[in-house]
């Protein structure tokens, strides 16, 4: 399927530029227009319309050209859009050629994305159906007559389940978006506003109410469930709806084809519902977190500490919001306002580790302030003997002296767990370490078992904590 095969190349320009808002209030003025002329649109009652529509917003109309505001009346800029409207492909205009009036005509993909628009854009609009209910509804009268129209609204049912499947991934994805925005507000009045306006208006009132009361999947599953299992189990009923789907849907080229479509049909209702009846259960636990997720934010950001740290605390919210927003809308002097702060504040963690760091019995120490060691000298020289001892520690560590010390954990056995290794002392806890580390090195003499299973950490002679591997020796 090739969108742009059916659509002008520049249709979608005139939502890109920078007079988008004007042409989507024209858009929508224009779909008023078709609902209020039907067939017979005049461009000039378009024109009237859309000055008394959008006039004030029309003000607001740039240049394309020029890039600044342009100066001509409103009439002017209402014609200039109805120009740009035509160029891109949304409108086409014929002639009376006994009156010379101008008429506006919509091809059918233009009607159908004004109709997008203006329902996306009406924020009073319920756009939820009764999906649930009505496909009980309808099933429950067509299992109770089993007339000429049981395969209609069997395919009824099923358009209708994969609408509701939809819808509740709509709603589920819609909460989990409003709870991650959480993160980029700061101020109350905007987490108030998303949870009570913006959200309640876009999927709570209309969809996740309706699917809790009137219109519960929960409720009606089973009835639904019940009634297509009779009809794919019963075989009067079953041959009945084969028949009808010969009759009905044109794209079945014999019986078994028109079987195949009645069981597919049915069978798929039932899923998507025995699913949809988890999903709903873990949307209400979604909600549950966004509910208190908002409320949290509210009570966090209204009592704010108006101490050193609450002021601290206002500097990172105003560098947050600055970091969430696109660089356009950023304050011109951001830069410098980063450039300052990084230099003026140093933020770290420390912490040490000593002798006492890799055994039991660990021990909290408590943290002292005192002058800073003095730093050594740059022209500090690397000696011999220095050389030489360096050399010493790292044979100390080197491929021989690990095997040797996996050899006599080892032993005679074949196969060795970690909680059988003696480490008495840090040296002993770094040659099991090492040992780990080299189980793949050409040198081993054994191999190492990483099972998941084995990936718990046990305690080892009491003394250092490590994870539970085995290791066995290879075979010659």
């Amino acid at each position: 399927m090739n969108l742009f095969a059916k659509l002008p190349d520049n249709f979608f320009s005139i939502l890109a530029s920078r007079n988008k808002g004007v042409y989507g209030d024209a858009l929508i003025v224009l779909y008023d227009a078709l609902n209020l002329y039907r067939a017979r649109i005049r461009k000039n009652d378009y024109v009237e319309l859309l000055k008394s529509r959008s006039g004030d917003d029309l003000n607001s109309y740039v240049d394309e050209e020029d890039g600044v505001e342009s100066e001509s009346s409103i009439g002017a800029k209402a014609n200039q859009i109805v120009k740009r409207l035509i160029e891109t492909g949304w409108i086409y205009i014929d002639y009376d050629t006994k009156t010379g009036t101008e008429y506006i005509l919509l091809p059918s993909y233009s009607v159908n994305m004004l109709k997008l628009i203006y329902e996306f854009a009406d924020t009073t609009a319920n756009h939820y159906v009764s999906y649930v209910h009505t496909t009980y509804a309808d099933l429950k009268y067509e299992d109770d007559n089993q007339d000429e129209s049981m395969y209609k609204t069997l395919e009824n049912a099923y358009n209708n389940t994969e609408s509701l499947a939809i819808e509740v991934a709509k709603l589920d994805h819609s909460i989990k978006v409003y709870k991650r925005q959480l993160s980029d507000m700061f101020e109350p009045n905007e987490v108030l506003k998303q949870h009570f306006d913006i959200c309640r208006e876009d999927v709570v009132d209309p969809i996740y109410h309706p699917l809790k009361t009137h219109d519960s999947i929960t409720l009606y599953h089973g009835p639904i469930s019940s009634i297509l299992k009779r009809w794919l189990e019963v075989d009067t009923v079953r041959e009945k709806l084969i028949d009808q789907c010969l009759k009905e849907n044109k794209s079945v080229k014999s019986r078994l084809e028109a079987t195949d479509d009645v069981v597919k049909k049915i069978t798929r209702i039932q899923d998507i519902y025995l699913r949809l009846s988890t999903e709903i259960n873990n949307i209400d636990v979604s909600q549950s977190e966004y509910v208190k997720a908002s409320a949290d934010k509210v009570i966090f950001l209204n009592n704010h500490d108006k101490s050193v740290k609450g002021k601290l605390e206002k500097i990172f919210t105003v560098l947050a919001r600055n970091l969430s927003k696109n660089e356009q809308d950023k304050n011109s002097s951001y830069p410098n306002i980063i450039r300052a702060f990084g230099s003026s504040i140093k933020l770290y963690t420390q912490g040490y580790y000593d002798e006492g760091s890799l055994r039991k019995p660990y021990e909290r120490n408590q943290k002292f302030f005192s002058d800073p060691l003095p730093l050594p000298d740059d022209d500090h020289i690397f000696d011999d003997s220095q050389m030489t001892m360096a050399m010493a520690e790292t044979a100390r560590y080197s491929d021989e002296r690990v095997m040797e010390f996996m050899a006599e954990n080892f032993q005679d056995k074949k196969q060795i767990h970690v909680h059988d290794f003696k480490v008495d002392n840090v040296d002993d806890f770094l040659y099991l370490m090492l040992g780990a580390i080299k189980a793949t090195a050409p040198i081993s003499f054994y191999d190492m078992d990483r099972q998941d299973e084995l990936n718990v950490n046990i305690d080892v002679n009491d003394k250092v904590n490590a994870p539970d591997y085995i290791y066995t020796k290879k075979e010659n």
